[in-house]
């Protein structure tokens, strides 16, 4: 009898990323709800032994999709901290960039907030686990990153009672809930009301970095114009992705 190939650590991976990968459509296809492991077994050519061998069940699963997309956004944040620039547009630039990761990986925005709950963590193997924390500090890194330059080049200022964590939070929750309250204008811009998403975004993340007094204030600043240079400089790949999907930043709206 032929023994079974063993795969080195690349092949291991590959395997896992088509897993996760199928995964992923059906969530698109059919919500994170109706996500079941033979569904995925059925989508794969593998058997379902192998398919648990990667996964130990449905929350190791899903806890290995939200890594797999917070390492595309950490990746996405991290571009944007090495960016140069002042430390409030940089800030701006990182809200747009969660934007972009919205607008390229709908399904995968979805899920990020599943690897929070208590029943997937408490199912999920320690592996995927340690790696979920990994990534959460990676994320934080860059965020905390540009609002430790803007507290050095005294650009900024920590509100009374808030600490840095706390102002990193208040930024990532505005730029969530735009997002996802607007979810429906992040994949095709349908004019539906006369919220747009990437208007509001702006709108929210300049009423909020004011609020805090970070300089330079939108009175001394077109952030507009600037934010569209830096798009283009940064993220044109993505950008590129975004308009073959049908889709482009409306900047137009913004006047």
């Amino acid at each position: 009898m032929t023994p079974p190939k063993l795969l080195d650590e690349t092949a291991l991976k590959e395997r896992e990323l088509l897993i996760i990968n199928s995964a992923v459509l059906l969530i698109q296809q059919n919500g994170i709800e109706n996500l079941t492991m033979d569904k995925v077994v059925a989508q794969v050519p593998f058997s379902k032994g192998t398919v648990y061998k990667h996964f130990i069940g449905k929350e190791d699963l899903l806890l290995a999709i939200s890594n797999y997309s917070m390492e595309l956004l950490a990746n996405l944040f991290y571009r944007t901290y090495q960016f140069k620039g002042c430390a409030r547009s940089r800030m701006l630039l990182l809200n747009f960039s969660y934007l972009i990761y919205a607008m390229l990986y709908p399904a995968l925005f979805q899920t990020v907030l599943c690897a929070k709950s208590p029943n997937v963590v408490g199912k999920s193997s320690e592996k995927h686990i340690n790696e979920n924390e990994r990534l959460e500090i990676k994320l934080m890194t860059s965020i905390h990153g540009i609002v430790e330059d803007g507290l050095n080049d005294n650009s900024l200022a920590l509100p009374n009672n808030m600490d840095v964590q706390q102002l990193c939070f208040s930024n990532w929750s505005m730029a969530y809930g735009a997002i996802t309250l607007l979810s429906g204008e992040v994949e095709q811009c349908s004019g539906r009301t006369s919220l747009i998403v990437e208007r509001e975004l702006f709108n929210l993340s300049n009423l909020l970095f004011d609020g805090m007094g970070w300089k330079p204030l939108t009175k001394d600043l077109s952030h507009c114009a600037e934010l569209q240079l830096a798009l283009a400089e940064l993220f044109p790949q993505e950008l590129a992705q975004i308009k073959a999907k049908g889709r482009e930043l409306n900047f137009g709206s913004f006047s």
